[in-house]
């Protein structure tokens, strides 16, 4: 029997304080159970260290907010802190950058449809950014409709992020290479539903840059799964 064993009542409040450290990343309360699935009710229990969710219900908080079970057992700032990606280490050599410089606030963890214009068509692509200390991982994938024969590895899309002052810079690629883009992309100042806006070049047509836009979905379940339809469908509006 070791000496640390905490109480039940610990492990409660180790878990609201770290659901309220998160959930202050979200204006409304309300709206965040929402798009949980969570009662209000009952999301307020789990934040005052009242209960803790039952296991389904965990999954859920944990896959929405992009963290793991750990935040039952440790601070949540301990757990974030101590991620380890080998492009973390491999941006602070290269830029020289110490964590200060990368805000992850400018490109908030969730989802983004990415909305290019490729002269006379389009082309939308759903992607996840997970922030790390000096840069974002990227990941997607290639709708079925562009490539109906492929495996969802072959259509897999992987990149990396990073910022410069308010500019993001923004590379992306299947497997070995394939189809890869580089984007350079700034807050859109228009106020409207697209957040970011810049343009994106191709290796296969470097000389040519076409414009290229970002709405930011969150974890928005409903608004993630319709963006989902349409890029399946290689359908989009060009915003």
């Amino acid at each position: 029997m070791t000496d640390d064993i905490r109480s039940p009542a610990e492990l409660r409040a180790m878990f609201g304080a770290n659901l309220r450290q998160l959930a202050r990343r979200y204006r409304s309360i309300s709206a965040l159970c929402r798009q949980l699935g969570v009662n209000r009710t009952q999301f307020n229990r789990y934040l005052s260290g009242e209960s803790v969710p039952r296991p389904d219900v965990l999954d859920r908080i944990c896959r929405f907010f992009d963290v793991d079970a750990r935040i039952l057992l440790k601070p949540l700032d301990e757990i974030e802190s101590t991620e380890y990606h080998p492009a973390t280490s491999a941006l602070t050599q290269f830029l020289g950058s110490g964590s200060d410089t990368m805000d992850q606030s400018a490109f908030s963890p969730g989802f983004y449809v990415v909305i290019e214009s490729l002269s006379a068509e389009h082309r939308m692509t759903l992607l996840h950014a997970k922030p790390l200390a000096q840069c974002t991982l990227i990941r997607g994938y290639v709708s079925r409709a562009a490539m109906p024969e492929a495996t969802p590895q072959a259509r897999e899309i992987q990149g990396i992020a990073a910022c410069s002052g308010k500019t993001v810079y923004m590379l992306t690629s299947q497997r070995q290479g394939q189809n890869s883009r580089v984007y350079l992309i700034s807050p859109d100042p228009t106020g409207t539903a697209v957040q970011w806006r810049g343009s994106v070049i191709s290796p296969t047509n470097a000389a040519t840059s076409e414009p290229v836009v970002l709405k930011y979905l969150g974890h928005d379940s409903t608004a993630i799964f319709a963006a989902a339809r349409l890029s399946t469908n290689n359908l989009a509006q060009h915003p």
